[in-house]
């Protein structure tokens, strides 16, 4: 072995006087020598930065067009009108039949739409409201906080169960709890980082308003995060980062394109009303004498006075006079010039880019697409849109689907208890909890660029087996097991009425051919 070792030799000095090549990504040179990144050093910084970061959201989410459109196309397309479940209990690891799991989830689905329609904790908004109201905060403001909350059972209210809304501001820090290194930004964690309390501010009315931030715990209310395996807050916001405990609006990156875009738009917006309003300038050679008397008498001033210094407001028909000796100009405004148009649609498209949507979803401009440009920019939205509802139907409708369950099994709403306990040796309703719950949420439709071509595309696939018909039915919005009766229906109900598919009419050759090959 020692032969051996000397033959190949001793291994080298590692490499620790080879010099690599300098990356220009981390050096202070050239166009990016002044480029440095500064980071928040504290909890106060970021806390600071993220409120500082909501409230202009929620000022451009309200004033400015581009950044409502925006939201409102995300919103409208990830959740809409609401994601409605539909039961999908596997009955095989269950075992029971198809048709008991069929029947079972048509009761659940049934009970969840009664509790939908009172789903508010204030009694105004149905649950598919709901939906839409925190999927729009989470693109405002970064984030969303909903409250399940048990009500009593008063004022027809067949459900105690009820989801409350509130403003995610109010979800911070008390004053005297700021040094405890458990709670960040209003979260309490655990020593591995899961969360195991929420701190809702909740100042009692008398109190004169103040910040949030100077109230002590005894203007809080601490919630726990779980009650059971029942969760007790839906702290909602999409984790893009290591060890974030709070949520960034969906506009923080664009913040300045949108802002500043608003401002042009409105100066040229203003710029184009003076030059609508037709001034006129009038130059004076004689002084006063030139004057008008009821201009004169205007300006308040003697025979032998005339105005040297005048703040103009100009309004449509102004007529301007000018000093003695002054030649006027015409007043005209060159403005917007050619390239503004071209500069607006940049910027909008970096916006839309940002967003993740189609420029013209953003703009809703479809004057310059075409059938295939428009259809590749929707398939890489619809992505994002994808996304949003399945992510938010994981964490938010799924979980208070269960929870309305829950309360009708125990209440034993429609007989859903007796139904489930009677199929043992199944497992009940708590043992087999995520399948008896288990179920696919379904969205607003996609919606068609050519009706045609697509209703073709979804035929071929469906006769070459690369999709099914509950895919199908799924993307148009729509359920395959509720349409299949309904289809059945209707086609006893069409055949007593039109002749039957196989009957035909022959004429022309078509007969003479018929009766020859009867003949022969």
């Amino acid at each position: 072995m020692t032969a051996l070792l000397n033959q190949y030799g001793q291994p080298l000095n590692t490499g620790r006087h080879v010099s690599g090549p300098s990356r220009d990504a981390g050096a202070y040179r050239g166009t990016i020598a002044n480029w440095h990144p500064s980071r928040l050093v504290n909890r106060d910084a970021q806390i600071r930065e993220r409120l500082t970061t909501q409230r202009r959201a929620a000022d451009l989410a309200a004033n400015d067009w581009a950044a409502k459109s925006g939201l409102r196309t995300i919103a409208d397309n990830a959740v809409g009108t609401g994601l409605v479940p539909k039961s999908s209990i596997p009955h095989k690891l269950l075992g029971i039949s198809r048709e008991e799991a069929v029947a079972i989830g048509e009761k659940m689905e049934w009970a969840f739409s009664s509790w939908s329609q009172q789903a508010h904790a204030r009694g105004i908004a149905h649950f598919e409201d709901l939906q839409y109201l925190g999927i729009s905060s989470i693109l405002r403001l970064g984030e969303m906080l909903h409250l399940p909350v048990m009500l009593p059972p008063e004022n027809g209210r067949a459900f105690s169960l009820a989801i409350q809304d509130m403003n995610p501001t109010r979800l911070c820090t008390p004053a005297d709890k700021t040094l405890d290194l458990h709670i960040r930004d209003g979260i309490e964690f655990t020593g591995y980082g899961r969360p195991v309390a929420y701190w809702l501010a909740c100042p009692p009315p008398s109190l004169i308003p103040v910040d949030q931030q100077q109230l002590f715990s005894d203007s809080f209310i601490r919630r726990p995060a779980f009650i059971g395996h029942r969760p007790n807050v839906f702290h909602l916001f999409r984790y893009e980062e290591e060890e974030q405990v709070r949520g960034v609006s969906a506009l923080a990156n664009g913040m300045k394109l949108f802002r500043n875009l608003n401002d042009a738009l409105d100066s040229e917006l203003f710029a184009q009303v003076i030059a609508a309003s037709f001034p006129v300038f009038i130059g004076l050679e004689n002084g006063t004498a030139d004057l008008p008397p009821e201009v004169r008498e205007a300006y308040g001033m003697e025979e032998e006075q005339r105005p040297t210094e005048r703040s103009m407001d100009i309004a449509p028909g102004t007529v301007v006079f000018g000093n003695p000796n002054e030649k006027p100009y015409v007043l005209e405004n060159k403005r917007p010039s050619a390239n503004f148009p071209p500069f607006v649609e940049i910027v909008l498209r970096a916006l839309a880019a940002m967003l993740g949507i189609p420029y013209e979803s953003l703009a809703k401009d479809f004057s310059k697409t075409n059938y295939s440009s428009m259809r590749a920019a929707l398939n890489e939205a619809w992505k994002l849109y994808l996304f949003y509802r399945r992510w938010f139907a994981r964490l938010y409708t799924q979980p208070v689907w269960e929870m309305a369950l829950e309360e009708a099994y125990l209440r034993n709403f429609l007989g859903l208890a007796d139904d489930i306990d009677s199929l043992r040796p199944a497992p009940g309703f708590y043992e087999g909890r995520e399948f008896w719950c288990s179920a696919t949420w379904v969205g607003p439709a996609r919606g068609s660029i050519d009706p045609v071509k697509e209703i073709q595309a979804t035929i071929m696939a469906l006769k070459n087996h690369l999709t099914t018909y509950g895919e199908a039915w799924a993307e148009r919005g729509g359920d395959f097991a509720d349409a299949l009766p309904q289809m059945q229906e209707e086609r006893a109900m069409l055949g007593s009425l039109l002749p039957q598919q196989g009957t035909k009419r022959v004429t022309g050759k078509a007969k003479d051919s018929a009766e020859g090959g009867e003949n022969e």
